[in-house]
């Protein structure tokens, strides 16, 4: 009953909202294009899903961050099942684009179609997983219903739930947990994970605590030439100290050109590197430092013009998976989505590369990771403006001392990795029992 009532909400109220939302944006902006026939149940040309080997595995990751903790996940599942076929599915073109570029070994990769089901029911009829893998916390019941139908298996594997989204759930248990019911294995990032996954309708015996595969992903393998790369490209000398804010939101890039500008009266020579969250948004940005009246901005992609930077200190990265390496030529790092309350961004990337992180109070969605680079002293809570010129001033002034506090936090994340070994350890059981059955 709740999914025929979903079903009539999707047809009659959210079918004119997407159509009145896409239309436009495809027509005008060109944004959407390369998604719109996966979204509509259509596979990509040249992916033929009846050439593929069994065991058949299909991972879908959202958008960027969920393809980034895909990764290590993917790399152990295929290392355990080497003669399974792994296909990838994104819900963004930022994410189809990260995927295709960061997991090369995917026998196939689509977008996931949207959650009706004459879409749903066809991707699922040709691909005919053994297995499917959601990341994170996506509910679809029209796919995970047509999964289930399938014979496939139905994983949630690095699965958490955000304090802003668990209110949502918990009104809403009697309608989330008869899919919740038609999900095999929930591997959850955290015990609190598990706790509200349960109290949303899980079965418990199905709930296991595996770790976010996101330390994982961080602490990989380093890119080791990404610092000489980025210096490179942007001409910045060693000794020059960096400020790099990465993934910010509208009403954090104000905040920090606010605080670069205060900065710069102390540290004449201070280099700021700011890397909006959508590049789509770097016309605000721009905007925003000619209200400041402050020097024009160097580009990231006036860098693949043959452009130089000719000494201007502010540099906005307008290209999309650079962030991570962006990171390696920082003196101290501020992460956004945490001075506006968006739950925070990925602040495992720059801890990686052993970087004193500074973050507002909205990180509800890295609380681990949080609490954890707090505790070595490598992470910092700031509350503003003033705060935050307060903290860089401190790191840019005893960079020895703070350089050897971002080691101590990377060496603290490194006690945690592990989780997608785990983590395919249970999937891939998950198979094998099939194939015995």
């Amino acid at each position: 009953m709740n999914r025929f009532l979903y079903n009539v909400f999707l047809h009659t109220v959210a079918a004119p909202f997407l159509v009145a939302y896409y239309a436009p944006r495809i027509a005008f902006s060109g944004k959407y294009r390369r998604s719109l026939r996966g979204k509509l149940g259509g596979l990509p040309a040249g992916f033929c899903p009846d050439l593929l080997s069994r065991p058949r595995i299909w991972f879908h990751a959202v958008s960027v961050g969920e393809v980034v903790a895909l990764g290590p996940l993917f790399k152990a599942v295929k290392e355990c099942l080497p003669e399974a076929s792994l296909v990838v599915s994104t819900g963004t073109e930022t994410g189809q684009a990260k995927a295709r570029g960061s997991i090369s070994q995917a026998d196939g990769f689509l977008y996931l179609p949207l959650d009706f089901p004459g879409f749903v029911n066809r991707v699922v009829r040709i691909i005919q997983p053994d297995l499917f893998v959601l990341m994170e916390t996506e509910l679809w019941p029209n796919l995970i219903h047509a999964l289930k139908r399938s014979g496939a298996q139905i994983a949630l594997a690095n699965g958490r739930i955000s304090d802003r989204s668990f209110p949502r759930y918990k009104k809403l248990r009697f309608f989330f947990s008869p899919t919740l019911e038609e999900i095999d294995l929930f591997l959850m990032a955290s015990d609190l994970d598990a706790a509200r996954i349960t109290e949303m309708g899980a079965s418990r015996d199905r709930v296991q605590v595996t770790g976010n595969t996101k330390f994982d992903a961080a602490l990989g393998k380093l890119p080791t030439e990404a610092e000489a790369q980025v210096r490179r490209i942007l001409d910045l000398e060693e000794q020059v100290p960096v400020l790099v804010a990465g993934s910010t939101h509208p009403g954090e890039n104000e905040l920090i050109l606010d605080a670069f500008g205060l900065l710069s009266k102390e540290f004449p020579d201070l280099v700021l590197i700011l890397v909006p969250r959508h590049v789509e948004r770097t016309p605000e940005v721009l905007e925003a430092i000619r209200q400041r009246n402050m020097p024009k901005p160097f580009l990231r992609t006036g860098a693949d013009r043959g452009e130089q930077r000719n000494g201007r200190r502010i540099v906005i990265v307008d290209r999309t998976g650079e962030l991570y390496r962006v990171y390696s030529v920082a003196s101290v790092v501020f992460v956004g989505g945490s001075l506006v309350p968006k739950g925070g961004q990925n602040i495992l990337e720059p801890a990686a590369w052993g970087k004193v992180v500074l973050f507002g109070p909205s990180m509800e969605d890295f609380r681990e990771a949080q609490d954890l680079l707090m505790k070595t002293g490598a992470g910092i809570e700031v509350s503003g403006v003033s705060d935050l010129v307060n903290r860089v001033r401190e790191v840019l002034s005893d960079r020895e001392t703070w350089t050897k506090t971002g080691v101590a936090g990377r060496e603290a994340i490194l006690k945690h990795v592990g989780s997608a070994q785990k983590s395919a350890g249970y999937l891939t059981q998950r198979v094998l029992l099939r194939k015995k059955a």
